[in-house]
C-alpha cells in the first residue's frame, strides 16, 4: 500500500443521498477525543457547482463529508443559514456525527442495573440507528445505573464512561467508539521551523491537584451492605502537582470503590491533559497515514518548548478559507493522560526550559 501525498489538496465532498457536492469557500471540521460528536461547518455558494441548480440544503438530512475518498464524518446536517443581497447568496450547513442526536435528545428515567457500559451505550444508541464498539473491554456490570428523567443520552453515557476510566468518540462511519486513545503511529515529525507554521501552548494547573479523592455509594444488597456500600472510595495521584492539593468528588451516581478508583485516575489523566496541552497549526490536512485524526501518535520536536518526544494529538481542526487557503490546527499531549495508567512520576528537566511535560 503506497502512502498518501499528505500535500494533496483533494476536494471536500458532502454527500446528501445520491447527490456529491464540492466547492466549499471555508471549511471547518473538527474531531475530538474531547466530545461524544464531531462536527462540521460547510460555507458554499447558494447555487450547487456540479447540477447549476439551485437546491435548498435541507436541515436533518443524512449525510457524510469527506476529504477525496476518505472519510471523515457520517451524521446529520443540523442547521441551515442562509446570507444574501442583491448581488451575493451563500448558505451556511453546520452538522455533526450521528452521535449529536444523543447530545440533543433525552428520555424518562431508565433502570440499566446489572448492565455493562457496553450494554448501556447499545441500549441507548440503537433507537438512533448508532452503533457501537468497545475497543477498551468494557463488560465489568454497574449494580445499579439509571438515565434520570430528562437527562441528555450523551451526558448520561460520558457520565458512565467516566466511572469506568474510558470516554466516548464517534468515528468516521458515525459509529460510538468507547476508548482510551485510539492510536495509530503516524509521520511526518511535527518539525518548528519545518511543518509547524505556528504554536501555541496552554500550560496551567488551576485545576490539577496532588490528590484526588472520588467518594461513591452503592445500594445495599445481602451480599453487599454496611461499610462497603456506604462509603467507597477511589484515590490517584499527580506527583507533578505540589502537595497537598486535594479535590474531592462525589459520584452522582452508584458505584464501588473500583468504580471510585478508576474515575479518580480518569479524573487525574484528563486534567493533566487540559492544563498540558499545545496546539501546532501545520499547513496540511494529512499526514502520510491520511488525514489527521484523534488518536495519532506523532513526534514533535519544539525546540522553544523543548519537546522532543511522541505526542498524542488529542483534537483536529481542518480549516480552510479564502484568505488563509488550507491548514490543520493540532493539540497534542502527552499519551499517558488517555491511558489508563497513572500519571507518572515528573523527569528532571533537561534544560533550564521546563513546560512541564
Amino acid at each position: 500500500m503506497s502512502k498518501r501525498d499528505p500535500t494533496d489538496r483533494s476536494p471536500v465532498v458532502l454527500q446528501i443521498g445520491s447527490e456529491r457536492h464540492e466547492g466549499w469557500q471555508e471549511v471547518r471540521i473538527r474531531l475530538s477525543l474531547e466530545q461524544i460528536a464531531d462536527s462540521f461547518e460547510l460555507v458554499l455558494t447558494e447555487r450547487w457547482r456540479d447540477s447549476g441548480e439551485r437546491r435548498p440544503v435541507v436541515p436533518g438530512e443524512a449525510c457524510t463529508v469527506a476529504v477525496g475518498d476518505e472519510l471523515v464524518l457520517t451524521g446529520y446536517l443540523d442547521e441551515v443559514l442562509p446570507d444574501y443581497d442583491a448581488e451575493s447568496h451563500t448558505i451556511v450547513a453546520r452538522g455533526r456525527s450521528k452521535a449529536g442526536d444523543l447530545v440533543d435528545c433525552s428520555d424518562t428515567d431508565t433502570r440499566f442495573d446489572g448492565r455493562t457500559l457496553v450494554q448501556i451505550a447499545r441500549a441507548l444508541a440503537e433507537p438512533y440507528g448508532i452503533e457501537v464498539v468497545d475497543e477498551v473491554g468494557a463488560t465489568r456490570a454497574f449494580r445499579a445505573y439509571a438515565l434520570e428523567d430528562g437527562q441528555p443520552i450523551a451526558e448520561a453515557l460520558e457520565r458512565a464512561a467516566q466511572i469506568r476510566g474510558a470516554r466516548m468518540v464517534s468515528d468516521a462511519e458515525g459509529r460510538l467508539v468507547i476508548v482510551h486513545a485510539v492510536q495509530r503511529e503516524v509521520t511526518p515529525a511535527l518539525v518548528l521551523g519545518g511543518n509547524i507554521r505556528r504554536g501555541s501552548g496552554q500550560f496551567s494547573d488551576r485545576d490539577r491537584f496532588h490528590t484526588y479523592l472520588v467518594e461513591g455509594q452503592t445500594p445495599g444488597t445481602d451480599e453487599w451492605s454496611g461499610e462497603q456500600a456506604a462509603t467507597p472510595r477511589g484515590r490517584a495521584t499527580d506527583p507533578r502537582v505540589r502537595k497537598p492539593r486535594t479535590t474531592l468528588l462525589v459520584c452522582d451516581t452508584p458505584a464501588d470503590g473500583a468504580d471510585c478508583r478508576d474515575r479518580a485516575e480518569l479524573e487525574a489523566r484528563m486534567r493533566w491533559a487540559r492544563g498540558r496541552g499545545v496546539t501546532y497549526t501545520v499547513g496540511t490536512w494529512r499526514s502520510d497515514a491520511g488525514v489527521w485524526r484523534p488518536g495519532d501518535l506523532v513526534h514533535v520536536r519544539d525546540e522553544y518548548l523543548g519537546l522532543d518526544e511522541a505526542l498524542l494529538i488529542s483534537d483536529v481542526q481542518l480549516v480552510e478559507g479564502n484568505d488563509e487557503g488550507r491548514f490543520a490546527e493540532l493539540r497534542v499531549a502527552p499519551p499517558e493522560a488517555f491511558e489508563p495508567v497513572p500519571v507518572p512520576e515528573p523527569q528532571p528537566a533537561s534544560s533550564g526550559d521546563d513546560w512541564g511535560f
